[in-house]
């Protein structure tokens, strides 16, 4: 009977022991695929076929090169999640469920053909099928946190079949993922010697994270702890360094996949939108106002509490991260005798956005150039002034670059448990040491000392689990789903975004640019923020004062419709299946 294999066509790239490619769309059979128990002969040939679901193409990062939370925009553009206008049609939803059941499909075909083989010894087999574990229950955990009820099937379907599968309830898939990463735990391997594959801790932290988005804190916990436990991992010493293109595989990496430019495995999609235009980039791409108000200061206070803000040198006093996160400028600490019309080194090139900024150094020929990055010469610098920092190296201005893809690390282990445990209210010391062993290594290279967590009130310490999440994980695809877990969606994409008011000058000459900027900030000594944001009790900040007093614009308006708590169900596969019924609102 012919198998359901859903529509693909790809070109098997065996790479290192794993299989990296790009997606492109497929027949419905797997022309070159192992699929039947012809192609099962060695143990290398079930190797091959296992290795590729570790292709990047099925781990899908939400908001990272889409826009979707409120971390990071893209000049003036909304994202179909921010314009509130999501449909069956979505793009990256479509998208996310084919691949992901391209990527079930495949895996099943494994688990049926370790069934029946008999080429490999039992602890051969014993790990494979650890990993087809692993991996199905990691692809069906992504599509019952996004779109709810999904079809749920452990063998290969018919073509008839498929067209008749229904959505089976997501409280009942979970429970076949626990016990899917439960068994994955307990085959896999702590660690590997050479080619890194899933293992014991990466299934302990995935069933975490599934737990927590589920709202099974006890499980959350649990897992979490299971994964500390094991004394396999640790924080990388240098924040900043953890996530440069240099730092492979490193010490608190618990799951990812790698890249690597020699073998053309590679992030070459939209690398030119995050660099500075000093650096032949678009600097289209951007952090939000938001992410930057929300970093606390070194004292450990939000910064509408702290005495050590100023809205002048929002850079100043703030937590690292901070500054490891979004390219800086203006004064960073006291006593440094910088002011805020001052830039700081980025890459060997002064960063700089104030509009009087018409030149800066370029530190590596030890010359000044034009200043692409200011608004007064670059009309599409960047509308809110800001850059993302995080991960950008040099060898981005190649176009190309190689970071790991890291699925799971260490710190994201320790903040699942702390706020697992928070919210079961049960507090102890294990809680706030992993809170301020993430802070820790936050201001270990920084001239500043960790304020340390001591408050032991639940309510307290969920607003610091959250902004630990958000200054800790930024720009690395968590923030959106912690969003919709917290049910902070509607709040916190509603509303607008926010940038520099316009500068009116002749881009061609030096002439100071004059009109509202200049009025009203640069004049009145109130660049880069004419007053301090307000903070609110969820941690998310507010500019309605700045933009009442004129300091500010908004670039346009977001929505966030409570029916976007779920990605719909793809139209194309409803019409094809009448038994899939849709999520409420679309």
């Amino acid at each position: 009977m012919k198998k359901y294999i859903f529509n693909t066509f790809y070109t098997l790239l065996i790479l290192s022991g794993l299989c990296l490619q790009s997606c492109t769309e497929l027949d419905l059979t797997q022309k070159d695929a192992a699929n039947s128990g012809t192609w099962y002969q060695t143990k290398d040939q079930f190797r091959q076929s296992l290795n590729e679901s570790y292709r990047e193409v099925f781990w899908p990062l939400d908001e990272v090169y889409e826009g979707m939370d409120d971390d990071w925009q893209r000049r003036d553009v909304l994202n179909a999640i921010k314009a509130g206008n999501v449909s069956s049609e979505y793009a990256k939803s479509n998208t996310d469920w084919s691949n992901l059941y391209k990527g079930i499909a495949r895996v099943l075909v494994v688990v049926n053909e370790l069934e029946n083989q008999t080429v490999l010894t039992e602890a051969e087999s014993s790990q494979l099928l650890g990993e087809a574990n692993f991996l199905r229950a990691s692809f069906y955990s992504y599509l019952i946190t996004h779109f709810g009820d999904v079809p749920f099937y452990e063998q290969e379907l018919t073509v008839d079949e498929s067209f008749e599968v229904a959505r089976t309830p997501k409280e009942e898939i979970k429970l076949k993922l626990y016990e899917y990463y439960d068994k994955a735990a307990a085959t896999l391997p702590v660690s590997y010697n050479g080619l890194q594959y899933a293992t014991k801790g990466a299934a302990y932290a995935m069933k975490a994270r599934l737990a927590l988005y589920m709202g099974d804190f006890q499980i959350a916990a649990t897992a979490a702890e299971n994964c500390i436990n094991l004394g396999e991992y640790e924080l990388y010493e240098d924040y900043a360094e953890l996530f440069e293109p240099t730092t492979k595989n490193s010490k608190e990496t618990i799951f990812h996949i790698p890249r690597n430019t020699d073998l053309n495995i590679i992030r070459n999609d939209n690398v030119r939108d995050f660099l500075p235009r000093n650096h032949g980039g678009y600097a289209g791409r951007n952090p939000t106002w938001e992410l930057l108000a929300s970093y606390e200061c070194i004292d450990g206070l939000p910064i509408d509490e702290s005495p050590l803000f100023d809205p002048q040198n929002p850079f100043k006093n703030r937590d690292p991260r901070l500054l490891a996160t979004i390219a800086p400028f203006g004064s960073l600490e006291d006593g440094d005798g910088l002011e805020p019309d001052s830039g700081s080194n980025f890459m060997d090139i002064e960063h700089n956005p104030h509009p009087n900024a018409k030149l800066v150094r370029d530190y590596e020929n030890n010359i000044d150039i034009r200043n692409q990055d200011t608004r007064s010469i670059g009309a599409f610098a960047a509308f809110n002034g800001l850059l993302f920092k995080k991960g950008v190296t040099k060898d981005w201005k190649d176009y190309r670059t190689d970071p790991d893809l890291i699925i799971m690390r260490y710190a994201d282990v320790l903040l699942m448990y702390a706020e697992a445990k928070i919210e079961l209210n049960e507090i102890d010391q294990s809680v706030l040491n992993a809170l301020n062993s993430v802070r820790d290594r936050a201001y270990a290279n920084s001239p500043f000392t960790n304020p340390e967590i001591t408050t032991t009130n639940q309510a307290e310490l969920r607003y610091k689990v959250r902004s630990e999440r958000r200054a800790e994980l930024a720009f690395e695809g968590r923030r959106y789903m912690d969003l919709i877990r917290w049910r902070l969606a509607e709040k916190a994409l509603t509303g607008y975004t926010y940038g520099l008011l316009n500068v009116t000058a002749d881009a061609n000459t030096d002439t100071p640019p004059t009109g509202p900027l200049m009025d009203n900030l640069v004049d009145k000594d109130l660049w880069f923020w004419g007053q301090t944001p307000q903070i609110d009790e969820d941690g998310l900040p507010d500019f309605t004062g700045l933009l009442n007093a004129g300091y500010c614009r908004t670039l346009n308006v977001t929505t966030f419709p409570e029916r976007q708590y779920l990605f719909p169900i793809p139209e194309e596969d409803r019409l094809l299946n009448p038994n899939l019924t849709q999520n409420t609102g679309y």
